[in-house]
């Protein structure tokens, strides 16, 4: 069904209040207690945003980016591109933050660099974090009832960089591989410079196209039960990367089968 009056952009941009959310929803939470005095919400947000580098106005881009994440109530917040050390990135935020190293060779167009912003309260659940590359990196919260939360953020080289991108799809893989195997709910924030858009009528009309070592990373991501968790772009003028006139998006934010169960509400905000 559809409505003529109905606006795309304001929907996404202006989403029901989360609070309102629980009137229409008996989901069970995933951190689901039987304390009432359990400090852990019921609900999180987690967000992926392309920073463009931070050498330039770093502190007055990281402070309005936390600013941001505390407006919107967003607990995990991916950053990539950043083109900064982990030391760096600490000396700027607040916030509890994990970041990549840094690949510094001169061979390559761009540093990389990602990190993850993390809501302080949920700092002591923290347990293990790894930078598998300047490009990707994992956090691991542990909770009551044996919940294990996996978050990754990835920054995936353009097409122009064809090894460093093949790597860091490659490594990705292989990591979720393995944190299927251990049993952890996990979600995959970041820049993957790819379209999902273009990618869906290869995966439902040409299989063996799609299957194709090209496709590698979508294919293995849709066969194996992972949601995209970005809206599909309806708006002429909605899209999480813009260029000239073209408007798209490169941005996602994934759910393994574990977690898309608990989605509530999906946004794409004009920051």
């Amino acid at each position: 069904m559809s409505d003529n009056n109905f606006n795309y952009d304001t929907f996404i941009r202006n989403p029901s209040n989360p609070n309102s959310v629980t009137d229409f929803f008996s989901h069970e939470s995933l951190f689901s207690s039987s304390s009432n005095t359990s400090p852990i919400l019921n609900s999180f947000n987690i967000s992926s945003f392309n920073v463009n580098g931070l050498k330039m106005y770093g502190q007055n881009k990281i402070e309005l980016i936390s600013s941001f994440f505390s407006l919107k109530h967003i607990f995990f917040g991916g950053i990539v591109d950043t083109h900064l050390h982990p030391k760096q990135m600490k000396f700027l935020s607040k916030r509890t933050i994990f970041s990549s190293d840094l690949d510094t060779s001169k061979q390559i167009l761009s540093s990389g660099g990602v990190s993850l912003l993390i809501e302080n309260s949920l700092a002591s659940h923290v347990q293990d974090f790894k930078s598998h590359s300047s490009r990707l990196l994992s956090v691991d919260l542990y909770f009551k009832g044996n919940v294990k939360l996996r978050i990754f953020v990835v920054y995936i080289p353009p097409p122009a960089e064809s090894v460093l991108r093949s790597d860091t799809i490659n490594l990705l893989i292989n990591q979720l591989i393995l944190t299927k195997q251990a049993g952890f709910y996990h979600a995959v924030c970041g820049d993957f410079n790819m379209h999902l858009d273009s990618y869906y009528p290869i995966y439902f009309n040409q299989p063996q196209v799609a299957s194709k070592h090209i496709h590698q990373l979508f294919y293995h991501l849709l066969s194996y039960g992972y949601e995209d968790c970005t809206p599909i772009n309806l708006s002429d003028s909605l899209g999480t990367f813009r260029r000239n006139d073209q408007i798209t998006h490169v941005d996602y934010v994934w759910s393994c089968p574990l977690l898309k169960g608990f989605a509530l509400t999906v946004c794409i905000f004009n920051a």
